[in-house]
């Protein structure tokens, strides 16, 4: 029997276990447990025949057009004893460039070699002609079950990009046996190289045993049409995707009778989302989650009844915190604090010490976002610290003024940010983009913030566009937002 002290050693378990049952799906082919250890075992010979030793990174710059060789690098990479460093296709070529010069790789594979032009490489082969020389493969006991795995690019939607360093024992967190329940299967579009998607849906079937099926490129039609095709038993949609989803005009023609679960995270996730689709799909159970790349932390709600509290993610557990400014623990239900998690494994920035020491002191992560506890022990999200906007001696958070805005019936997306204000220190401006086929003015939906906010908390300026800027995790970009909505509130006082 193998002994599982990697998570590639589980999944070399796995192909003996459930050789024949599907791994990935990438709705071009399936790969089975034994297929996919195979080509790992054939593609982490082959790097290390290149030349790879244990602690050199590889780039993996590859879109989910090719999510099973995805799971087949990073996998390979693993087996040779390298650092995987996934990065989205997506990103600029600055963002990408810059990943590049802070994880130093010797060696890439890709589905978009151009992205890769002008760097520094030992060996760089496309996902259709990875190298492969089963026989070069390093013996898995010999390789360090302590040592770094991957490098996780944050999302760049602040600053210069950062690299997450998740080590092999965070990956094995909770890998304690070999689950051999063979019904479960995953559907989502989740990019494969952030947080979610990677340490989510690649290592889930080695984790867990399932079938992950992965959209090549999220369009809400094609999501509905992979649901009645694959009847996965969990869908896992980003606010904005649920969104999308639901308003897709024949969304309530499409048989969700398969579907269990209903997932999302990685952003808040707008109540009336959440109530739409409760009344499409009654017998789903919706569960909304809360994590982060840098804490390695994770919670959600367990109950609809936790589900249909605007902004709650579950029950506040032992190893996650409430802090003030001062980093003082907050007991107090109702007061606002910033969410610090522990983790026993904890993360760290790549070659970033500074900010390192910053985020991470003594297995606690700052999370950088607000919440508070309610009566009943709940979690409810509050923002980005951030993001705060301080008007005139009061903290506001945009999050409860964007769960305002969502309520209208025209908006699809919203997102408000704190712009300059000469009085007031900051003042309140809000962005929105509106469903297919309606129209609102600015003027309607402020007023109608106006009933569900005090009137501190209402917007002075509002822009309605044609879409919002969003990062590849399906995020709002607020930064690219702060210029344009500063401009229109100074055009807006200059007009008063």
């Amino acid at each position: 029997m193998v002994e599982v002290r990697r998570i590639s050693d589980a999944l070399k378990l796995r192909a003996h276990l459930q050789a024949q049952e599907i791994a990935h799906d990438d709705t071009r082919h399936q790969l089975t447990f034994a297929q996919w250890d195979a080509e790992v075992d054939e593609v982490g010979g082959g790097l290390a025949a290149a030349g790879l030793v244990p602690g050199d990174r590889v780039f993996l710059p590859i879109s989910n057009a090719h999510s099973n060789e995805m799971a087949i690098a990073v996998f390979a990479v693993f087996r040779a004893g390298g650092i995987a460093c996934p990065i989205n296709t997506r990103l600029s070529p600055k963002e990408i460039a810059d990943f590049a010069e802070l994880t130093t790789p010797r060696f890439a594979i890709t589905d978009v070699p151009e992205v890769l032009a002008g760097l520094n490489l030992a060996g760089c082969w496309t996902v259709d002609a990875m190298p492969r020389n089963l026989a070069a493969l390093p013996d898995q006991a010999s390789l360090d079950p302590l040592a770094d795995a991957e490098i996780l690019g944050t999302s760049g939607t602040t600053g210069k990009i950062k690299g997450v360093v998740v080590s092999h024992p965070d990956l094995m967190t909770g890998v304690t046996g070999i689950n051999q329940d063979r019904s479960r299967s995953t559907l989502s579009a989740l990019p494969l190289t952030g947080s979610g998607g990677n340490l989510g849906i690649v290592m889930l079937p080695a984790r867990g045993g399932a079938t992950a099926i992965t959209q090549p490129k999220f369009d809400p039609k094609g999501f509905l049409e992979l649901v009645k095709e694959k009847r996965p038993n969990l869908v896992y949609l980003v606010p904005t995707m649920l969104r999308l989803v639901l308003d897709h005009p024949d969304v309530a023609d499409y048989d969700f009778a398969g579907v269990k679960y209903l997932m999302t995270g990685t952003a808040p996730l707008p109540h009336d989302s959440v109530k739409r689709a409760l009344a499409l799909w009654p017998h789903v159970r919706m569960r909304n989650s809360y994590g982060m790349s840098e804490g390695g932390i994770g919670i959600g709600t367990t109950s609809q009844e936790q589900v249909l509290k605007p902004g709650c993610v579950g029950r506040l557990p032992p190893h996650m915190q409430l802090r003030d400014e001062d980093g003082a623990i907050i007991t107090t239900p109702g007061v606002v604090g910033e969410i610090y998690g522990y983790q026993k494994h904890s993360r760290r920035y790549w070659n970033d010490p500074e900010a390192t020491a910053a985020s991470f002191k003594g297995g606690w992560t700052r999370t950088g976002d607000l919440g508070y506890v309610d009566e009943d022990g709940d979690l409810i999200m509050a923002g980005r610290s951030k993001e705060l906007i301080i008007r005139g001696g009061y903290n506001i958070t945009p999050l409860e003024i964007e769960t305002a805005l969502h309520l209208h019936p025209a908006v699809q997306l919203a997102a408000v940010v704190g712009v300059p204000h000469e009085v007031l220190g900051e003042d309140i401006a809000a962005a929105v983009s509106l469903r297919q086929g309606m129209s609102a003015t600015p003027d309607e939906i402020l007023a109608y913030c106006r009933a569900e906010l005090a009137d501190n908390k209402v917007p002075r300026t509002l822009l309605i566009l044609d879409e919002l800027p969003l990062n590849p995790n399906g995020k709002i970009v607020k930064k690219d937002l702060v210029a344009p909505l500063s401009a229109a509130a100074e055009a807006r006082r200059k007009l008063a």
